[in-house]
């Protein structure tokens, strides 16, 4: 029987039968010893009176015990006491209750076995004067007990080493038992010790020490805990050694006298001797080396630590093992260390179990918790003790308690967690704490290059700092960009620590709570004692009035951001009598809607490094050159009332000016006095007009964007000459640069990436051959008729409106491509057969119309638009791409066949419709969904059956699509059929049927089995029904053109369809609110929304919307059970059609989530995923 599962059960470990006289004194002995010492729990039965029968309380102990061990000697057979166990064991083995171990002392097995030679002889005197049916029992049960694989004296020449062998396989069958079911019960835990016994490569015969590295509460501990329990019992000799952390030298005499308590702990525990005396550092070293040891050092934070008791690999003996787990990875390289396993924080899905195992005893939230849950697993950051404390904390509350909760645990630290955080913090020398918090309270989410920048005056030693708090696990460095970040419970010990520097906000180092900003401001409180100021304005749901004199009292202000982070919040910030600003640090100065035209004169800008005044109201910052020194990076972007740049020739180390949708710039002059300048960004400034010639002095410039500047005509020649130009963005705008070239620009041939607009262009030179560093490339070349060949370091390339008609085998040599557009080459009939661009993902070839057939150039592509191409059938091929997740063949009208899914692909998606696979993950082996859109492919007449794995399938305007072959449920899956008006009858009701999130197709009468309906305003159901509601609606819509009174003519309506825009379309589509009450007796007790997203529909009178969806009721539980639901369907934003009737139908078996909704984990996860893809795209 699998001992895990009776590991749960046993009260003993082993059960030993043997003859006392036989083994007691020297044998026995010697092997309880080292039972006791691997801490292995054998029961003793001294306090049993012996008898002939073996009584209730022996039996229990027999089948109490994880493994019999039964030690079989000369005179075993003599006691009926020891036969009698035998056959309870025996019948327990047979079972499958039991494990049984055998051990052959100085006895033959096949004597055992046939009873023969001297124990067969001790056998025969026992059973004398038996009964026929007891001697058989016994004869049966040695039988069976001598065929069994045992231990036998005989091949041992040492009973020492016999005794080893044996306790340590039972202690390894012991132990693999209890590390599964630990294993089962830590989430995530056995892919960690997966990895650290890689590290530790059990099987060479070195000794190895690893290191387990991490923040606090990460479970470093917990970790090497379950590796020491798996791997002991392995060792001749095994300690853990907990808790060192802050045992420092201060507490003896002197460091010598600290490293020998040290060694003293190390040897105690790993020999198991009480009160060892250690008189030298060399004594560990003459006590270990011929032993094998494990040695876990938990939470190291000392380097004298490691000194004293892992000095050195020699110290101990071949194929030991030494784990050290700390929050501080210098410490290990110190040590030469070079083995380091860095313990990263749960997937999404396993930090919201941790929460869910916490907070409800099982693997996910209760009902109508589900929201609530990912919020707070997102406010622990995924972090495991702060999934473990949130979850005790919460455990056993109501919603109403939950929901109360939460503002408390958005805005506070949990004192738990903080005591474990701020431990590490007050390690930190004063200086380390000085720079964490900065990051944590105003640099969070910045690069490196930005922070360093604004603290290069500080007394901080930044550079240093920065990799000590890397090494201790306070930040991380993340992407590109190289971001600092800070996890979520960190960033509130930060504030909490700032938080009590004071009760008066204005005396606080930094300010980043709103309330405590608009006190200070409003108040004139602000002290020098103020370094920054990072004000979120969504977070203040009034206008601010702020006084001039506001700043101050704020002279060491050198941080001062004014961001507004959230949307949909029209909140003012007002300074109706202008502002005096006089402070004289300030670094950096981010304001976003700046709400007056000009800086105050009193601006003092010598120290700023960055000025960011995004959607301001300014028309002109300043007058004239003033001394800006330190200044940087300059954004104005959004300023629709800027009309000129400032004078910047005293700006001498500004690298970065950015000015996006500057709708009234008409003029930078100025620009060619900042010699420093490395990056200008001007797109969509429709009024400024020239490009000055004195750009050329800016010597540096290394990126120019002057994207649909419309207003821009010509560059100035002083462009070509600027020899460090990288970027030049020119499409999009007029600039006769254009038009005028027929041959390709003379620029530098360092140059990464360039695109131009509307060219005559007829062909690309040779020389761009030796473009070595060209990456992107963006042409609108209506001349050209020959794919041009360009350096194999192209990434993306765009090639839109020529005249080329093939692609050549030779862009096989292109084996970084990984995007090539080529929109409407209305002459391109040809793709190279026989090639793989191993890395091209994106691959958009729309509206090129004389393109018939699509060859396999890539197994890799992502997402494939073949939209308004000849294409007249979809390669079969294609669906074995493993990343294809869009394919695009919107008004492909020549299109006739959509082969079938290959066999296995519809096997293996409907094996995952199942089992509820995860498609939002990264993984390697994840199947990802895939959005099919097949609009106006006017020839097709059937589709395949539809495999789970497509998520989207958009067949709108498919004029001669009559036949669906099926479809596998997907309750993610959206369905559009507009204007599809030969669907069949069959094809509807599949359609209507499937389980999927929404389906649309023509229609004009509601299904009957819809039984609740309503043609306007409210929907009441009368049904008592649980927290979590399911339901199933069906909307009858109705296009606006339609809408008319009756008695209006068909001449009319036809008029009115002559005037109706085709352009339009996009603005057709239709967003629609569902809104829920529950009323009980009379009084509301309850309520939920939810928000759907419907496409235009042009074309059709009337369709019909399927959607399913789960709303969770903001109920208290005593009030599960109501008497009425209300339905209320209400128009968000659309134009050009209304709800005409709807009804609902509600889902039975709600309480099985798992199987009918978005569970919780995908839901946390594409939250994380959307907020990383937002980070990336900054």
């Amino acid at each position: 029987m699998a001992l895990s599962a009776l590991s749960r059960h046993c009260k003993h470990h082993v059960f030993p039968s043997f003859h006392g006289k036989d083994v007691r004194r020297g044998f026995l002995t010697y092997l309880l010893k080292e039972f006791r010492e691997k801490a292995i729990d054998v029961f003793i039965d001294n306090d049993i009176e012996r008898s002939k029968l073996i009584g209730p309380e022996l039996t229990e102990a027999i089948r109490g015990s994880l493994i019999a061990l039964v030690l079989i000697t000369r005179n075993y057979a003599s006691s009926t006491w020891c036969l009698n166990e035998l056959v309870e064991i025996m019948t327990c083995w047979e079972e499958d209750k039991q494990t049984v171990e055998v051990i052959f002392y100085e006895v033959d097995p096949s004597d055992v076995r046939k009873q023969k030679g001297d124990f067969g002889a001790v056998f025969e005197k026992t059973c004398a004067e038996k009964s026929t049916e007891e001697v058989e029992r016994w004869r049966q049960a040695l039988q069976i007990v001598a065929q069994l694989a045992g231990y036998h004296t005989s091949k041992y020449d040492d009973d020492a080493v016999m005794i080893e062998t044996i306790v340590t396989d039972i202690s390894n069958k012991f132990n693999d038992s209890t590390t599964s079911n630990d294993s089962n019960s830590l989430v995530g835990i056995g892919t960690h010790i997966k990895e650290i016994e890689s590290l530790l490569s059990l099987e060479s015969d070195e000794v190895r020490m690893v290191g387990i590295w991490g923040p606090s509460g990460i479970g470093k501990t917990t970790i090497a805990s379950a590796l020491y329990k798996e791997l002991s019992c392995k060792f001749t000799h095994a300690a853990f050694i907990e808790s060192i952390e802050g045992k420092f030298e201060q507490n003896y005499r002197d460091a010598y006298a600290f490293k020998l308590h040290l060694q003293e702990q190390l040897l105690s525990k790993t020999l198991n001797q009480k009160g060892l005396k250690v008189d030298h550092l060399g004594v560990a070293k003459a006590r270990l080396k011929d032993k094998k040891v494990l040695i876990v050092l938990d939470d190291v934070d000392d380097l004298k630590q490691l000194e004293a008791m892992t000095d050195q690999t020699c110290w101990f003996g071949p194929q030991s093992r030494i784990i050290i787990t700390t929050k501080d990875k210098k410490l290990l390289v110190a040590h030469e260390i070079n083995h380091i396993y860095q313990v990263g924080f749960p997937s999404t899905s396993e930090a919201l179990k941790i929460l869910c195992l916490s907070a409800f005893r099982q693997n996910s939230p209760s009902s109508g918790f589900e929201d609530m849950a990912i919020e707070v697993t997102r406010l622990a950051g995924r972090l495991p003790l702060g999934l473990c404390v949130f979850g005790a904390y919460l455990r056993g509350l109501s919603r109403d308690h939950w929901i109360n909760a939460l503002p408390r645990l958005r805005t506070s630290l949990d004192g738990e967690i903080g005591k474990v955080l701020r431990v590490s913090y007050e390690a930190l020398c004063e200086e380390d704490q000085g720079l964490f918090l900065h990051i944590a309270c105003f640099f969070k989410g910045e690069s490196i290059n930005d922070m360093v920048d604004c603290l290069a005056e500080s007394r901080l030693n930044v550079d240093h700092g920065l990799q000590i708090l890397v090494d201790k696990c306070f930040i991380s460095i993340h992407g590109w960009r190289r971001q600092l970040v800070v996890h979520n419970l960190l960033e509130q010990l930060a504030k909490d620590i700032v938080r009590k520097q004071s009760d008066d906000p204005g005396k606080r180092q930094f300010l980043v709570d709103a309330q405590d900003i608009c006190y200070v401001l409003e108040e004139n409180a602000g002290t020098e004692t103020i370094r920054g100021i990072d004000f979120d304005l969504s977070e203040v749901k009034r206008d601010l009035i702020i006084d001039e004199r506001a700043f101050e009292g704020m002279s060491s202000l050198q941080f001062l951001r004014f961001k507004k982070r959230g949307l949909y919040n029209n909140t003012k910030l007002l300074l109706p009598r202008g502002l005096k600003f006089k402070v004289r640090k300030l670094r950096l100065l981010e304001w976003d809607q700046f709400p007056l035209t000009c800086f105050p004169r009193e601006f003092q800008l010598r120290c700023l490094v960055k000025l960011i005044m995004v959607s301001s109201r300014l028309e002109k910052l300043w007058e004239g050159p003033i001394p800006l020194p330190c200044l940087n990076l300059m954004e104005l972007s959004y300023s629709k009332y800027l009309k000129e740049l400032p004078d910047l020739s005293n700006a001498t180390n500004l690298k970065k000016l950015i000015a996006v949708c500057c709708s009234s710039l008409s003029e930078i002059s100025s620009i060619g006095k900042s010699t420093s300048l490395q990056e200008l960004h001007l797109p969509v400034c429709d009024k400024l007009i020239v490009i000055p010639s004195s750009i050329g002095n800016a010597i540096n410039l290394n990126t120019l964007n002057v994207r649909a500047c419309y207003g821009v005509v010509d560059l100035p020649s002083s462009i070509w000459s600027l020899k460090k130009l990288r970027k030049l963005f020119l499409i999009g705008s007029k600039i006769r640069l254009g038009p005028q070239l027929r041959s390709f620009p003379d620029i530098s041939c360092d140059i990464t990436e360039f695109s131009m607009t509307d060219t005559e262009i007829e062909e690309f030179p040779s020389s761009i051959m030796a473009f070595s560093c060209l990456r992107d490339l963006c042409v609108n070349a209506k001349r050209l008729e020959v794919f041009p060949d360009v350096p194999d370091t192209i990434e993306n390339l765009e090639l839109n409106n020529a005249r080329i008609e093939e692609i050549p085998p030779s862009i096989q040599n292109l084996s970084r491509l990984t995007y090539l557009r080529m929109h409407r080459c209305k002459k391109l009939k040809v793709l190279p057969t026989n090639v793989n661009l191993q890395s091209l993902s994106l691959l958009f070839l729309s509206s090129c119309t004389q393109l018939r057939t699509f060859p396999e150039i890539s197994t890799s592509i992502s997402i494939l638009d073949l939209s308004d191409t000849a294409i007249e059938e979809v390669p079969s091929s294609i669906w074995s791409w493993p990343h294809l997740r869009e394919l695009v063949l919107e008004d492909c009208r020549s299109l006739r066949v959509f082969h079938s899914f290959p066999d296995n692909l519809e096997e293996l998606d409907s094996d995952l419709s199942y089992t509820g696979t995860d498609f939002s993950g990264g993984d390697s082996e994840t199947v990802l969904p895939l959005r099919i859109n097949l609009k106006g492919c006017k020839s097709l007449v059937s589709l395949p059956h539809i495999p789970y794995r497509v998520s989207c399938l958009d067949a709108s305007n498919c004029e001669s699509l009559e036949r669906i072959d099926g479809l596998v449920s997907n309750p993610e899956r959206c369905l559009i059929f507009i204007n599809c008006s030969k669907l069949s009858e069959a094809a509807r009701e599949l359609i209507e049927v499937s389980d999927c999130k929404s389906a649309l197709f023509p229609g004009g009468e509601l299904p009957a089995d819809f039984d609740h309906r309503e043609r306007e305003g409210l929907l009441t159901v009368q049904s008592p029904l649980p927290l979590f509601l399911r339901f199933k609606a069906c909307l009858l819509l109705l296009h606006r053109r339609y809408i008319e009174d009756e008695d209006e003519s068909e001449d009319d309506e036809d008029e009115d369809e002559s005037e109706y825009d085709e352009d339009d379309e996009w603005m057709g589509g239709k967003r629609l609110s569902c809104h829920i009450w529950c009323v009980q007796n009379g009084v509301d007790v309850g309520h939920g929304s939810c928000e759907y997203h419907l496409p235009a529909i042009l074309g059709s009178k009337e369709h019909l919307y399927f959607l399913e969806s789960s709303i969770s009721l903001n109920l208290p539980e005593t009030d599960a059970n109501f008497s009425e639901l209300h339905f209320e369907f209400n128009e968000i934003t659309g134009k050009y059609w209304d709800v005409k009737d709807f009804a609902v139908k509600l889902l039975e078996d709600t309480h099985n989530e798992a199987e009918h909704k978005e569970t919780a984990d995908i839901k946390i996860e594409k939250i994380y995923m959307q907020e990383q893809c937002e980070e990336e795209t900054i």
